[in-house]
Parts: C-alpha cells; structure tokens; sequence
C-alpha cells in the first residue's frame, strides 16, 4: 500500500552545490532528443538505488535529477490498472516496464495526442502506439475537441497519480528542468481517473477539484489566483511567457511591492530568429520584475511559488503554459500544493537556476535552437 508520508524523489536529495545545478502544447512536438545544453553543465548527482522500486505518496519529482525512476516505480506498482493521458511517449525503458505489466495482466489504457501531429504530418507517437496495439494495450486518440492533449498524467490501480510537466520521451528525463507531483488524495485522483474516463469515450465532464487546474475548463482563473495571491515573493519558471494577461498579472504583482524573478526558456525558431520569449522579458525587466532567459537547461517547466517560507506559501506545477493555447484551446492539468518539504525542494532548485543563469542579455554560451519544442514548428502555436 502506497505510504501516506511524505517522500521527495530526488535523485541528488539536496541541492548542496550551486549552479548544480518547457509547451503550449506546444512549443512540444518533435525532436527534443536533438537538443543540445549549453552553459553551465549541472554537476553530477547520486542516484537512489531504490526509486525504481518503491514509491510514496504524496511526492515530489524534479527533472533531471529524478530520471526516469519515479515513473518506472509507480507503472511497476501497479496490480490492476495503469491509465496514461500523453503528449509524446517513447522512453525505451517506460515503454518496455508497460509491456511487461500488460504481460502480468494488468490492465493498461493509454489516451495520446494525434490530431495536431496528424495535420501536420508527423506523429511520434507513431511507433510506440504500434507496439502497445500489437501487445493488447488499450489506445485511443485524444478528441479533436482540443486543438492538443498536453495533460501528461499516469494513474495506478485508481488510487495514485502522477500530474507531470515533462513528456515519457528520453531527453525529458536527462537535460530540462521539470517538475511531477504524485498524489494519493482521494479527490484528486478521483477527478482525475473521471477526466480520463470522460476524454476517452469522447464525453463532456466538470472537474471541480479546487486544487486541480483544467484547461480549457478553469486553468487561467487558478493561475492567476496564484500570482494575484502573492504578497511578498513570486518566482516562475516556464517554457513560455505569451500569454498577456499571465504577464500583466505578475508585473502588477511586481508593481504592489512583491519581490518577482522569472526564468524563461529561451525559444528560439529552428530558422534562427530572435527568441519569443525576449519581448515578454524586456517588458517585465522594464517594469520591476527580474527576468532571464534559462540556458543551462531546457526549461521546459511550468512553475510558480509564492511566498516561500510564510504561512501562505503555494506551490504550482503541471503541463500548462502560459499561453492562450495552452489555457484555452488544449487538455491541461496542474496542481496546486502546499507541503512545506515540496516547496522547500521547489525553492532550493529554483535558487540553484537562478544562480546558473546570466542577467538577461548576457551571453551563457551556445544558443539552445533546436530544442524540439520551439514554436517554429508547424504543429504548435
């Protein structure tokens, strides 16, 4: 039985040496693999022998320290029932620990996102959905009701799940900056396996869980609940920085004396031109927020804590970006928390980047193009 205390997989447990040490749907389709990290290169972490065995929750994951173990822990937990909502899966090793639990007879359903591959003409997903047909796995496509099915959710035996930002794809797990969180809450996963079985058979569904955010349902309203709500500090990291009413909000917390830094991804277009999220950051630098671009990750994150360290400190975490898309278009889902180890562990690696990186506008090394996410391909915005 999954424990009730509290465990924070990490594959380097503290964050002791600094500078150790992102998609509308985005900025994710195709070839993250191809990524190449520049600038600061983490320093080396020791890994847990035991995470591919054992899982608690509720949880935390950070990527790329975790890896892929805290994955491959809850898929090999499962006895009954494994239900995957995707993005892109392809990870070797993931792929393979659901083959051989399908073997043992447990149940599998996986719900992924074709149509915007489709339109485009690219699906990777292609092959790996082959593999789970052929073995007897459940697959269905994502409605094209969402212009993207970006949520990327595993639940187990209807009693866990893990919300992640990060897709099952093998650079995910070894050169961007992520975040999953693994819960046991009896309402969240609740809300969850019924989201799963609604976007599965292609019917409409309510979520109402006030800790969970939906897109298109109510993800814009609990962002900006998060960021309006914060009275001293607020530090981001996210993929993206598109979405101006995200970006109003958190240069008016700025503007009523709350302490904002902000960690961009760097995305810039396969075709060379100037990064999407510089125009963002130089207007927040202009107004009071502090802003840079990340470079010695990928970020790929979708992150937001406010108030570290007081009686009303909330962390934020999930798939959903700060764009119109991803908020009112795709099928997101974040999460909402407030455990004081989480937010300390969130705190410590957001400290850690923020060392890493430059001021914005000073080089950090080579340019990170090319990062499979960025939003020069055709099948994002």
């Amino acid at each position: 039985m999954i424990m009730k205390k509290i465990r924070i997989l990490l594959l380097g447990a503290v964050f002791a040496v600094a500078g150790f040490l992102n998609c509308s749907a985005g900025a994710d389709a195709g070839a993250l693999e191809t990524f190449k990290a520049a600038g600061t290169v983490p320093a080396p972490v020791m890994r847990s022998a035991k995470a591919a065995s054992a899982i608690s929750a509720p949880a935390l994951v950070v990527e790329p320290d975790s890896g892929r173990e805290p994955v491959l822990a809850l898929i090999n937990s499962a006895k009954s029932s494994i239900d995957i909502t995707i993005y892109q899966i392809s990870d070797t090793q993931i792929v393979n620990a659901l083959l051989a639990k399908k073997r043992e007879g447990v149940e599998i359903r996986v719900l992924y996102n074709f149509y915007s591959f489709q339109k485009y003409g690219k699906d990777p997903n292609a092959e790996t959905i082959k593999k789970f047909s052929d073995a007897g796995i459940a697959v269905q496509k994502a409605s094209e009701s969402f212009k993207f099915t970006h949520q990327k959710t595993i639940t187990v035996d209807g009693r866990v799940s893990l919300i992640m930002g990060f897709n099952l794809t093998p650079a995910y797990f070894a050169k961007t900056r992520d975040y999953g969180y693994v819960t046991d809450n009896t309402a969240q996963v609740k809300e969850i396996k019924e989201v799963f079985d609604a976007d599965w058979n292609y019917t409409a569904v309510s979520p109402s869980v006030p800790s969970l955010a939906w897109s298109p349902v109510n993800a814009r309203a609990k962002i900006l609940k998060v960021i309006n709500s914060a009275k001293h500090t607020l530090v981001l990291e996210q993929l993206e920085a598109l979405d101006k009413e995200c970006v109003d909000a958190v240069i008016a917390a700025a503007a009523r004396g709350v302490k904002v830094r902000f960690i961009t991804a760097r995305l810039v277009p396969y075709n060379g031109t100037e990064d999407s999220n510089k125009a963002p950051r130089d207007r927040m630098n202009a107004n009071g927020v502090e802003a840079k671009a990340g470079t010695n990750y990928y970020y790929h994150s979708k992150m937001m804590l406010a108030d570290y360290g007081t009686a009303a400190q909330t962390g934020f975490i999930g798939s959903i970006n700060f764009s119109s898309t991803s908020m009112g278009k795709n099928r997101e889902l974040g999460v909402v928390f407030t455990e004081p180890a989480f937010l300390t562990t969130i705190n410590n690696a957001f400290e850690s980047d923020w060392s890493a990186n430059p001021a914005d506008g000073k080089s950090a090394g080579e340019n990170m193009s090319d990062s499979g996410e960025s939003i020069s391909n055709p099948a994002v915005e």
